[in-house]
């Protein structure tokens, strides 16, 4: 029977380097830099407008809680310890292509928002993201719809967001 040797277990691993941390650090390098370019890619950029009313509020702020989450994870994955018995959920279960599709999604629904307007961009987002998903069609238009129209609402009506002028609303 072996010895278990306890000093060892409660000693904090070292730092290891894997390529999650190297692309949890690249992302939140990207939306670091896209925060800092974010005059030069709304265009036009109102100085003038009011920070609540100018259209680089949702982008910057995104951008700055993905830059933030991002750091934040890393500090987060410095020491951990593999548990067996961990009720975290287990990533050899994720499926990948889902998730690098929904950023291919949402980086082509960005590109829409200026041409198509923020209600229809979305509505086709949140459509494409459903079906992409694998969810039900009766489930992607009920959500799609309601979302859709719920964030239009919030964003154009509430917070005077101005998306610009697409080609419907």
């Amino acid at each position: 029977m072996k010895k278990h040797d306890t000093k060892s277990h409660l000693t904090p691993p070292r730092w290891r380097w894997s390529w999650d941390k190297g692309l949890v650090l690249l992302l939140a390098l990207a939306a670091l830099c896209m925060l800092l370019a974010t005059p030069a890619l709304i265009t036009p950029f109102p100085s003038q407008a009011a920070w609540y009313e100018s259209a680089a509020l949702f982008p910057r702020l995104t951008l700055g809680l993905a830059a933030s989450a991002g750091l934040v994870e890393l500090y987060k994955r410095r020491s951990t310890v593999e548990v067996a018995d961990s009720d975290e959920l287990d990533s050899s279960h994720a499926r990948m292509d889902q998730a690098l599709g929904m950023l291919v999604l949402f980086g082509l629904y960005m590109l829409a928002v200026p041409w198509l307007g923020y209600l229809t961009s979305t509505l086709a987002f949140m459509l494409a993201s459903g079906m992409w998903l694998g969810l039900g069609l009766r489930i992607t238009l009920g959500l799609g719809v309601l979302l859709s129209l719920t964030m239009w609402w919030l964003f154009v009506k509430v917070l005077k967001v101005y998306f610009g002028h697409g080609w419907w609303l």
